[in-house]
């Protein structure tokens, strides 16, 4: 058993690795100039209802070799739909169960780059369907970003897959997965902005998760491109007494 588990966890880390290369291969050369990038979060998941939960969020994302600092916070309340039952490993993550999940929130964004400041405020909209694969879980996010960046208005289509397994060894419980996600401008009429990486949650009980990953982003759009971006997502979930 735990032989097969390392199998499904090193699947899932050569679909990461391999989708990395290919984009690294389809983009410019790399140089010492790649943007190396680190997100700490904090995230509070309440549940509201049954099926609902508000999701709010911190976090600081601030460029190591290069001038950017960016500050996020924010808030989601979701609706989550048919669970998952049928040969299916439940996650701590109460919306990974469920088929089908509806969001709807707000975000402010605070971005100090080269000496300039840049606000931005986004009305968020989202649909994410899930799908179990044998023991994996495919998720594909669909998100719309309606932003004012200074004040001007700019629409903005994300689309994230992940790929995800619940692992044991022993007592001991972690979460591999491996994600990509395309960006579409309509400012810039293109898809103009991708990301593709991976990571490892380790979930505790049914109180707190510790997310760490890295991602790698190209950006035909960005004043640095390409970037590399370490994070840590911690995660704290507040449940209603059954």
């Amino acid at each position: 058993m735990r032989s097969v588990q390392r199998a499904r966890t090193a699947a899932i880390l050569l679909l990461l690795l391999a989708a990395c290369s290919a984009n690294e291969t389809s983009a410019s050369p790399r140089t010492t100039d790649d943007g190396w990038e680190e997100r700490p979060k904090a995230v509070a998941d309440t549940q509201l209802l049954p099926r609902a939960r508000l999701q709010n969020w911190v976090e600081l994302q601030h460029g190591v070799n290069f001038s950017f600092q960016r500050w996020r916070t924010g808030g989601i309340v979701s609706r989550r739909m048919k669970p998952i039952l049928k040969s299916h490993q439940s996650y701590i993550d109460e919306e990974r169960n469920h088929y089908l999940v509806l969001g709807i929130g707000y975000e402010y964004l605070h971005t100090v780059q080269n000496g300039s400041t840049k606000i931005e405020n986004r009305i968020i909209a989202e649909v994410t369907p899930r799908f179990p694969l044998g023991s994996l879980l495919l998720s594909d996010r669909n998100r719309t970003e309606y932003r004012w960046v200074n004040g001007a208005y700019d629409f903005r289509y994300r689309n994230k897959l992940v790929v995800s397994e619940r692992l044991h060894a022993g007592a001991f419980t972690y979460v591999p997965y491996g994600s990509g996600e395309l960006y579409y401008d309509r400012n810039h009429h293109a898809w103009n902005q991708s990301q593709y990486g991976g990571g490892v949650e380790f979930p505790y009980k049914k109180t707190l998760m510790l997310d760490t990953y890295l991602l790698h982003q190209n950006c035909t759009t960005c004043s640095k491109n390409p970037v590399n971006m370490v994070g840590a997502t911690l995660t704290f979930y507040f449940r209603q007494q059954q």
